[in-house]
């Protein structure tokens, strides 16, 4: 096939394989980084206010600094209104996109069809990458992805007007997600181990100039993490970078779980718990044992150059989400698999090209029953994605220990004033982490609603024990007090 027909092929398999996406709401991080963003959204100084402001729910902090991707909620906002189709279609026309700009960059830099096709297409259907596309509030993995991709492939064409270009999609894509700074890494480490042999054919005019352009990438990363410093007042996370006992703990199951999750990626789970992140030298050493294979394909001499590519990229793209520097939203997550998954793409893509390059009809077989089984894989996984309900209970059955996914499966039951199943799940959030002040709220305000006002009350009085300075609870409380609500009816 030609490329245009490939590219038809792979934008069709994409849309085909996320076409129910299509149908899904918002959920989650949506509501407070969307939904609930119209009257800031429509303010005339909202441009101003996103470009010095972090990546946040309204009086919210947190150490993202990610001005590309709320902006394109503004816009959408502004077009759409708050009709969930249209987001989640510019979410796939992303992915799209990032599919397409992956398979012209392998194109551009290795000059093989097969091997570009096979990984882009993986890439397209992994199972994985459903959280990145389905998630309205995950757009800022895609854009990261895309523009980091775009940078690439500009960088890979030579010439002034492309490395300007390139230098320009860079910080769009720095300010679209922080790992977008894994890039220059990446191409120091293998402008350095690069066999000779692959720079065989390129003048030496462009040579230099693709080495001058990679100090243009760290120039734009030390602006962005000045402006990320003058806007939130630090450079990384608020945590900071920290190598503790118990944090290079965390650390090695964190890479477990991304290898194991990039490896065989048909468990899924859109909260992983500590049921998945318990410290396990089994695990430690699996971590280890991955870290050490990719650092010798990146340094093997007889390694091939896609999979020595590939063996860096996923190198460094795990880099900013191992718990070295915290994140504070959640230490292991398939949306995090997005962008350094191209490395490992790549390299089973260049493993199924080989393979058909010597045996035809078996690499294509075997090509098309792993297309087809991720692909199926990934639609199946988009109906979890379609609303809250459908959310949580995925992450109760995946862990039913997960007392916050039973505490926000009980606030979804009330919202619908099933305040029975409401309180059935809030006491089950409770089983599992008597803690949980939310679960205690929320269960003292589904009591109140069934005039249970005792009942009620003790919850409240509980989670001012547990947080003194609570101002929901004490409100509830003294509302029931004020009106002498305070026994059974």
């Amino acid at each position: 096939m030609n490329k245009k027909k490939i590219l038809i092929l792979l934008l069709l398999v994409a849309g085909i394989v996320y076409s129910n996406s299509l149908m899904a709401g918002f959920v989650q991080d949506d509501y407070a980084l969307i939904v609930n963003k119209q009257a800031y959204f429509s303010h005339p100084v909202t441009v101003v206010r996103i470009l010095t402001s972090s990546d946040a729910p309204l009086g919210g902090k947190n150490p993202y600094y990610r001005p590309v991707n709320t902006f394109s909620y503004m816009l959408d906002h502004y077009f759409w209104g708050l009709h969930p189709f249209w987001y989640h279609l510019e979410n796939l026309l992303i992915h799209c996109g990032v599919v397409v700009l992956f398979y012209l960059l392998l194109l551009e830099v290795f000059g093989k069809q097969r091997l570009a096709f096979f990984a882009a297409i993986l890439f397209a259907v992994w199972p994985a990458n459903v959280e990145s596309v389905d998630w309205v509030s995950a757009r800022n993995t895609l854009f990261c992805a895309f523009f980091s991709m775009a940078s690439l492939l500009f960088l890979a064409k030579g010439g002034a007007k492309w490395i300007w270009l390139s230098f320009l999609t860079y910080f769009l894509a720095l300010l679209s997600k922080e790992p977008a700074a894994a890039v220059p890494l990446f191409l120091v480490s293998y402008a350095l181990t690069r066999a000779k042999s692959a720079w065989r054919g390129y003048p030496e005019k462009i040579k230099i100039k693709k080495a001058m352009a990679f100090a243009g990438f760290f120039v734009a990363t030390a602006v962005y993490f000045l402006i990320r410093h003058l806007v939130l007042g630090a450079f990384t996370s608020n945590a900071g970078i920290g190598l503790s006992l118990s944090r290079l703990e965390l650390i090695s199951s964190v890479y477990f779980e991304n290898f194991r999750l990039m490896i065989f990626p048909f468990k899924l789970n859109a909260d992983y718990t500590r049921r998945w992140l318990f410290f396990d030298w089994a695990k430690a050493a699996g971590a280890v044992l991955g870290i050490l294979l990719l650092v010798y394909f990146s340094l093997a001499k007889r390694t091939p150059e896609p999979v020595r590519a590939g063996a860096q990229w996923v190198f460094w793209g795990l880099l900013p989400v191992s718990g070295i520097i915290k994140i504070p939203s959640a230490a292991v997550a398939e949306r995090y698999q997005y962008t350094f998954l191209f490395g490992f793409v790549l390299i089973l893509g260049y493993c199924l090209a080989r393979l058909q390059e010597r045996k035809a009809l078996t690499g294509a077989v075997i090509a098309f029953a792993l297309v087809l089984a991720l692909g199926v894989t990934a639609f199946k996984r988009n109906f979890v994605w379609r609303n809250d309900m459908s959310l949580y209970s995925s992450m109760i059955q995946a862990d039913p220990g997960n007392a916050k996914a039973h505490c926000n499966l009980g606030t979804v039951y009330a919202q619908l004033g099933d305040d029975g199943f409401a309180i059935g799940e809030f006491k089950a959030a409770l089983a599992y982490d008597p803690k949980l002040v939310q679960a205690r709220l929320n269960l003292g305000m589904a009591y109140a609603n069934e005039e249970h006002y005792r009942k009620a009350a003790v919850e409240f009085e509980t989670a001012l024990k547990l947080d003194p300075g609570n101002a929901p609870a004490m409100t509830y409380l003294n509302r029931l007090e004020s009106h002498g609500d305070t026994s059974e009816k």
